[in-house]
Order: structure tokens, then C-alpha cells, then sequence
């Protein structure tokens, strides 16, 4: 956008001069911002990225399978880490098996039970006893 009526560096350090590179930069910090602090995207420890979904007068929320969140030992936040996100765990069929805000005390208390159960119906899948390390 800047160079696009540049053709040399001299014209482009003229642009910069005048300010509109100051300009150009000033129009996208708040957006950056917003993206930093609500972000359309979280990165999970499989490498997947689960979509946030952000409603009126609800906690923002994403729904990803259950193995995605294996190596994840705290819920994830936005908001500048203020705001915890409810996790939706899904089974491999993509059906809800649990919705949590504390995804730590999801591992200690629920998982052992969740994983008999996920393990019988999906053998071919990979249940290990702490997920928290994987």
C-alpha cells in the first residue's frame, strides 16, 4: 500500500517523511490489539486451531477433539489471560463429551473415567494415563 507510487527508496523514505508510513502503522496498532486480546483463532498442542467462538452475554468458547487438547495442562485464556475460555472436548466422532472452564481438574478428576469409556468405544485411538505430558 505504502510504496504502491514509489519507485525508488528515496520516494519511499519521502513517504515515510511526510508520515503516512506513521499513519499506515497508527490504523493498524488497535487492530492488533484487538487480535492480541481477542483473538479469532487459539493454537492447540496437537497444531490444530480451534475457531473462538465470542457471543453477547456469554463466556467465549471453542469445541475441538479431546485428543487436541493432550499436553494442555491449563485452560486456555483470552483477554490478555484473563478471561478463561470454555472448552468444549469432543469425542472422535465430534460429539460433545465434556464442557469445562477448569481444564486441570477436567484431568484429575474426569479424565480417567472419560478415557474407559472413549477407549472401549474407539480402541484405535490414543488414551494415555497423563495427557497433561503428552
Amino acid at each position: 500500500e505504502l510504496a504502491a507510487g514509489a519507485r525508488s527508496f528515496a520516494e519511499l523514505r519521502e513517504a515515510a517523511r511526510e508520515g503516512a508510513l506513521l499513519r499506515l502503522l497508527e490504523a493498524r496498532l488497535p487492530m492488533r490489539r484487538v487480535e492480541q486480546l481477542a483473538p479469532a483463532r487459539l493454537r492447540l498442542p496437537s497444531g490444530r486451531q480451534a475457531r473462538v467462538n465470542y457471543e453477547a452475554g456469554k463466556p467465549p468458547w471453542i469445541a475441538s477433539r479431546l485428543q487436541d487438547f493432550f499436553g494442555l495442562s491449563e485452560t486456555p485464556c483470552v483477554g490478555g489471560g484473563r478471561v478463561p475460555v470454555v472448552v468444549h472436548l469432543l469425542a472422535p466422532n465430534q460429539r460433545p463429551v465434556q464442557t469445562t472452564t477448569d481444564l486441570a481438574g477436567f484431568w484429575a478428576r474426569l479424565y480417567p473415567q472419560v478415557r474407559r469409556e472413549l477407549s472401549r468405544r474407539y480402541p484405535k485411538h490414543k488414551w494415555p494415563e497423563d495427557p497433561r505430558g503428552e
